[in-house]
């Protein structure tokens, strides 16, 4: 047992280091499950540990579960578009900048306004980022994964049996395992337990598995957040 915390002690100290040092993109949906036909919002944000002056964002959606209807950029703290916000086959691309020397913290950068379509389990994923800070050269600003970064939703018509939706939004496993409200050492210990033993899945990316990826975005939203 010694030797597993010292491992994750010394992992923990490596976070605590690149961590602090990173930006990130979060998603967040207005809805977890939403039945066809109607609409909900997914909202944008940009977190930057030191002031950024540009970003280029390009998020990847399920196209068979929602369409885009809109992408509202009238209360986003980016002042200048290269181009308006860009809709293409399955994705949004998001460019922009400001006139000031760079934004610091979280800032909301476009609501997209989504309406649902077919039934079944949909997403929406951070697939590219790029920050770049304002100290006149143009820097690139190191971004982080967050489990945030993929926002998963659930698309049921009056075909859905209501148990599906149940098990559904069960499913929609955060990284605050205990459910205090904050991502914490607590739920730190209960993944190491779950990896010990492998008796539970805590797959925050949604790959099917519980990979050292998903140990990085636990911690990513332990220092983060």
């Amino acid at each position: 047992m010694f030797p597993a915390l010292a491992t994750f002690a010394a992992l923990l100290g490596a976070a605590v280091v690149t961590t602090s040092d990173v930006s990130f993109v979060r998603l967040e949906s207005s809805v977890a499950t939403v039945e066809a036909g109607d609409r909900f919002t997914m909202q944008v944000y940009a977190n930057a540990h030191v002031p950024v002056n540009a970003i280029d964002v390009t998020l990847e959606f399920d196209d068979v579960a929602v369409e885009v209807i809109e992408v509202d950029i009238g209360q986003s703290v980016l002042t200048i578009w290269t181009e308006d916000p860009v809709v293409k086959g399955n994705t949004v691309v998001l460019r922009g900048g400001t006139f000031r020397k760079g934004f610091l913290g979280e800032h909301l950068i476009a609501s997209i306004d989504l309406r649902a379509a077919e039934a079944g389990q949909g997403t929406f994923e951070v697939s590219n980022v790029l920050f770049l800070a304002g100290d006149g050269a143009g820097t690139n600003v190191a971004v982080a994964e967050s489990s945030d970064s993929k926002v998963n939703f659930f698309v049921y018509d009056e075909n859905t049996d209501p148990s599906e939706i149940a098990l559904n939004v069960r499913a929609q496993i955060i990284t605050d395992i205990d459910g205090n409200g904050k991502v914490d050492l607590t739920d730190i210990s209960s993944f190491m337990a779950a990896w010990s033993s492998k008796d539970t899945l805590y797959d925050f990316n949604n790959d099917g598995r519980m990979t050292f990826r998903d140990f990085s975005i636990i911690l990513a939203d332990f220092f983060l957040k």
